[in-house]
């Protein structure tokens, strides 16, 4: 497969994704990182197609639910460069991918270019059809060979159960933080939910993703915490762990994601002096392993030297 982005280091052990290495605080906003993300943005993303309609909130205001400005159009977007080392690090060459909440184009078209064979699902049709677009696009201009993407609209929740036991490498998915950004106002809709709809659907979706997850095999979750209508934190990342452990998966890695400050310097001020609300501009990266971690890790060295 050609190579398309740029090595701007010499020869290197897979631990190394020129320069990003697997600490415990992944620095997005340093030189290095910034730097591969531009150029994998100079391949040509389109993040927010299929996303219009979308309602951003910013549920850390001092006066309540209160929806945001349009920065950046108001949406957020997956980081290509966490994609890549991600895949890097955890799945067998060629490895089978699972995105129960496929979102944006980035994860998919960053699998394919990797030689990974990609499936995601998502609720919306509109969606679908913007990623499969780019997706095409990719293939036409060679940046898609040796991998597959494809895509599944539906509801996580009716269509991962249909999909066999252990035919995934690994999982990667980054859910909807309950309603911090309205999708739709389908019933099924996550973002859409109340908090105890939200609770008992995504933790069936977490034992369905697990049930697909081959043996001795890793999944990474990339989720944040968020605050309800009284500013109380709403416990995303505990709750994302306690569905994986009652799946039979357990924690093996956890990264705080460092994302670059942005526009929180300017919402800080007056959020702390209301009501001691901190800006926050972190993620966390959650991995949890099917089975036995080491040999887990000998399924990608081992089909890695083959």
């Amino acid at each position: 497969m050609q190579q398309t982005l740029p090595d701007d280091t010499t020869a290197k052990p897979r631990v190394d994704v020129d320069g990003i290495y697997p600490f415990s605080i992944l620095r997005s906003d340093r030189g290095v990182w910034q730097n591969r993300k531009r150029a994998w943005q100079e391949l040509g993303f389109d993040s927010q197609a299929g996303r219009e309609g979308v309602k951003t909130w910013d549920t850390s205001s001092p006066f309540g639910k209160q929806q945001l400005m349009k920065i950046s159009n108001g949406l957020s977007t997956f980081d290509p460069v966490l994609a890549e080392v991600s895949y890097e690090w955890y799945v067998p060459p060629n490895g089978r991918i699972l995105d129960p909440f496929a979102g944006g184009s980035v994860r998919g078209l960053v699998a394919g270019h990797g030689g990974y064979d990609y499936l995601g699902v998502d609720l919306s049709q509109r969606q679908v059809e913007a990623n499969e677009v780019q997706v095409t696009d990719w293939r036409d201009r060679n940046l898609i060979e040796d991998g597959t993407v494809e895509y599944i609209t539906g509801d996580a929740a009716e269509v991962v159960p249909t999909l066999p036991d252990e035919s995934f490498d690994y999982t990667f998915t980054c859910p909807p933080y309950h309603d911090l950004e309205v999708y739709s106002d389908l019933p099924e809709d996550l973002s859409a939910m109340e908090w105890d709809d939200f609770v008992d659907t995504y933790t069936h979706v977490i034992s369905e993703t697990a049930r697909t997850l081959k043996t001795d095999r890793f999944a990474t979750w990339v989720v944040g915490d968020l605050r309800d209508r009284k500013g109380n934190i709403r416990g995303l990342v505990p709750l994302t762990i306690a569905a994986h452990e009652a799946a039979g998966m357990r924690l093996y890695n956890d990264q705080i994601l460092q994302n670059v400050l942005g526009t929180v310097p300017l919402r800080v001020g007056n959020q702390w002096r209301a009501s001691r609300k901190m800006g926050r501009h972190h993620q966390y990266v959650l991995t949890f392993v099917k089975g036995d971690a080491k040999k887990a890790t000998r399924n990608i060295i081992d089909l890695e030297a083959e």
